[in-house]
């Protein structure tokens, strides 16, 4: 069995990008070398052995049972670096800590079930015609007062994408979507990330379950435009101005 190349810093450095600030490491010796990890927002301490066995990382502290399992899965998957931390991990967790929503990110405690689809395009469509012009995300598994849940079964991209290329959206301008799947600590993570579109405003051509056709939906704050509503003339007209690149004097 070939031997494992720690790379501390970068269990560090992943760590880090997922939320856990880092209070101390310290290089220990015991039968062979090992870092322990501990950190300011988690009474877990994590010790990681320079040996050849793969899943030895060993947890304890005062965390509960469930952290211990799933930071240990964790660290020995970054070590071996049989996953990687997406590059929006860290801006997404700092979203997260700021325990608000604004027009560009929403939280919701889990995926929307089959009955709540047209919940779903209606995020989908207010957070795609935002007014920054900028990417905006749907944040999975946390919940409306900004507790930490995680998603059980997290969704791929392909099934987002399925879902709507089976609604018929005017002038066949489909939101752009990507889903993310990050981590807040050891908790699993989903981001459904609305790509910004040169395309806006959104809206459909035909119904779909209660949302309405050539009705165009935005985020003004931490608020959807009601779906039996259009937004604003301002914000409608803003959004028009983006998709010709009209600037006002």
């Amino acid at each position: 069995m070939s031997k494992i190349t720690i790379d501390i810093e970068y269990v560090k450095d992943c760590l880090s990008k997922i939320g856990y600030q880092i209070s101390d490491c310290i290089e220990k010796e015991n039968n062979g070398k090992f870092w322990q990890i501990k950190f300011h927002n988690s009474g877990a301490v994590v010790n990681i052995y320079d040996t050849n066995n793969k899943n030895n990382t060993c947890v304890n502290g005062k965390c509960e049972g469930e952290e211990k399992k799933e930071l240990k899965e964790l660290v020995d998957n970054i070590k071996c670096k049989r996953i990687e931390i997406d590059s929006i991990n860290s801006e997404i967790v700092n979203l997260i800590n700021s325990k608000k929503e604004d027009e560009n990110y929403d939280f919701k405690r889990e995926w929307h079930d089959s009955k709540k689809l047209g919940d779903l395009i209606h995020d989908i469509l207010c957070l795609s015609n935002n007014t920054r012009g900028k990417d905006s995300y749907l944040i999975f598994g946390v919940s409306n007062n900004f507790e930490i849940c995680g998603v059980d079964k997290q969704k791929n991209s392909e099934e987002i994408y399925d879902l709507l290329k089976s609604i018929k959206f005017a002038g066949d301008h489909m939101p752009k979507v990507e889903i993310k799947h990050i981590y807040y600590q050891s908790k699993k993570i989903d981001v459904l990330v609305c790509k910004k579109s040169k395309y806006i405003p959104i809206y459909l051509a035909e119904r779909y379950r209660d949302v309405n056709p050539f009705h165009i939906y935005t985020r003004v704050g931490d608020t959807n435009t009601p779906k039996a509503k259009n937004a604003s003339y301002e914000d409608v007209e803003k959004l028009w101005e983006m998709h010709f690149n009209i600037s006002k004097e």
